[in-house]
């Protein structure tokens, strides 16, 4: 709720975009940690592989770091936004398997050249929020910033209403 009042109350737009930005951006990381975190106690059910143990761990340090981004971001946006994308470059950089629903091949190999799109676009974000903070093309960086959650939280919503055929002829 912190994270909105740097919506609400703050007097310049680019804040306000990058703080809304960041709120759905919180409600989605925390909704990706949960799947995470549950994927992994449904598979530790049924599979004992030490690689379960070890995703386990990075994730669980990965929220750590990342609700203190969040926090952060209450009182500092820019900063805690920094923190935030320092753990998601932390998380994609050690945790080297994928946990799929498929009941074949649950747990894959996740190979650091399989990772690099990813870790371009966490560097990306980074570099961008670096020059927001320095005041370097704020306005249209703050735009681009509030634009990425909105199109991927837009992309999740469309994918999780797909199943339900809620969007028949798509």
């Amino acid at each position: 709720m912190g994270i909105l009042r740097q919506v609400i109350w703050s007097s310049e737009l680019t804040h306000q975009l990058l703080g809304f930005g960041t709120f759905l951006f919180c409600i989605e990381q925390a909704n990706m940690a949960n799947q995470d975190l549950q994927k992994v106690v449904d598979l530790k059910k049924y599979i004992k592989d030490n690689r379960l143990d070890v995703f386990h761990q990075i994730t669980t340090i990965t929220i750590i770091i990342e609700l203190i981004g969040f926090y952060l971001s209450s009182i500092w946006l820019g900063w805690g936004f920094i923190v935030i994308l320092f753990s998601l470059i932390l998380f994609n950089l050690f945790v080297n398997i994928q946990i799929h629903e498929s009941k074949e091949n649950q747990i894959k190999s996740w190979k650091i050249n399989e990772r690099f799109p990813v870790l371009i676009a966490d560097v990306i974000g980074l570099v961008l929020v670096t020059l927001w903070m320095l005041k370097i093309g704020d306005f249209w960086i703050s735009w681009i910033l509030f634009a990425m959650p909105l199109v991927y939280c837009s992309i999740k919503v469309f994918l999780y209403f797909k199943p339900w055929n809620l969007l028949r002829g798509m």
